[in-house]
């Protein structure tokens, strides 16, 4: 009697144990140790030491913050945190991990104008070179350089944009014949300074800048960088919301990112985005050092130059755009990095002071406000 009753005990224990399991809230599976960065299989996996207390005080802080989107922390060169937090798409419960695909929004500037210093390093573009060369119609071109689209000193900005168009070029040229001079040539913001590269790119090399941005970073680095069109597919896609509470969301617009040319329409996960800062830190796609100097010399007086803000110690780099909002913060060698990628931005919020804060903890370097 007594075995009897024991083995229905044990049959209870199982089955509510399976049902436990069955209706437990799904967790995010992580590696137990930190991974070099050069271990490219790593930056494509969810990484977590419980053991190192560093990166278990940052994930405290993540959560705390109800952090939506996917973090890369490196210390000392290793990764020592790469997960995710919340939700990619939470109408289908799935969460956002290693994998999950971000719309990179202004921080797409700095490939661009990695592309353009492959055309100075191939000889084909010069900083100095005068953007009438390209553009003789926009107003004061014989008197703006390359450098100075770059660094966003160029002085002009763009007047209206178009919502018809047929292709990337033809969207281009609609902004250049929109484009105003301010008057000055002190530093501005001004995302026509990026398109008008992206023109330059494809009148150069006779591509257009979605198929140069393939030949450049999928098919020579396999970075698995996205466009629109495939990021909408991708099964590794997130959703832009708007608030944390996942109750409103932006819905897919393919005009609205195909304005972007140049300047924000490409998707990526933190793993590819850390490399490729790592690459170009390293020398290994602008292989000229001088020419790697010159490509991140931001204008005397200012911090802006190629898609990063500049800092003695470190770099940094940030976008927003319908939902995204990816923060960069990086040491001078790339061996401290604080990488946040969220699909959450709500109007007059950010991660950055996040961000700030996290990469202090792990490099000691004070961010500048």
């Amino acid at each position: 009697m007594c075995i009897v009753f024991l083995f229905i005990i044990m049959i209870m224990v199982v089955i509510a144990g399976g049902l436990f399991t069955k209706f437990k809230m799904p967790t995010h599976e992580v590696a137990k140790t930190p991974k070099h960065i050069n271990d490219q299989h790593a930056l494509n996996q969810d990484i977590f030491s419980k053991k190192d207390d560093l990166a278990v005080k940052i994930d405290q802080q993540l959560k705390s913050a109800n952090y939506i989107g996917t973090a890369l922390i490196v210390h000392h060169d290793r990764i020592i945190l790469q997960k995710g937090y919340g939700y990619a798409d939470s109408t289908h419960n799935r969460l956002n991990d290693a994998k999950s695909m971000y719309q990179m929004a202004s921080l797409q500037k700095s490939f661009t104008a990695t592309m353009i210093m492959q055309q100075v390093e191939a000889g084909k573009l010069a900083l100095d070179t005068l953007l009438s060369q390209y553009y003789p119609n926009i107003p004061n071109a014989n008197r703006i350089t390359i450098r100075q689209l770059l660094t966003m000193t160029s002085g002009l900005k763009q007047i209206t944009v178009t919502k018809m168009f047929a292709d990337e070029a033809d969207n281009i040229s609609f902004d250049a014949s929109h484009t105003a001079f301010l008057g000055t040539q002190a530093w501005s913001y001004q995302p026509i300074n990026y398109r008008l590269l992206a023109g330059i790119l494809m009148q150069i090399t006779h591509k257009t800048y979605g198929q140069l941005f393939n030949e450049t970073f999928n098919q020579k680095l396999g970075l698995n960088v996205l466009d629109y069109a495939h990021f909408i597919t991708n099964s590794k896609r997130t959703i832009g919301y708007r608030e944390q509470n996942y109750s409103k969301y932006w819905s897919n617009d393919v005009t609205a990112y195909s304005l972007e040319t140049g300047t924000g329409n490409m998707a990526i996960t933190a793993g590819s985005l850390y490399r490729y800062y790592r690459l170009l830190i390293d020398h290994k796609i602008i292989m000229n050092q001088s020419n790697a100097e010159a490509m991140w010399q931001p204008a005397k007086g200012t911090k802006y130059a190629s898609g990063l803000y500049h800092y003695p110690t470190y770099m940094r780099g940030h976008g927003i755009i319908r939902g995204f909002e990816p923060t960069v913060l990086l040491s001078k060698d790339g061996k401290e990095a604080v990488i946040l990628l969220s699909n959450q931005h709500e109007k007059h919020q950010s991660w950055q002071k996040l961000a700030n804060q996290l990469f202090t903890q792990t490099s000691a370097i004070q961010v500048t406000k």
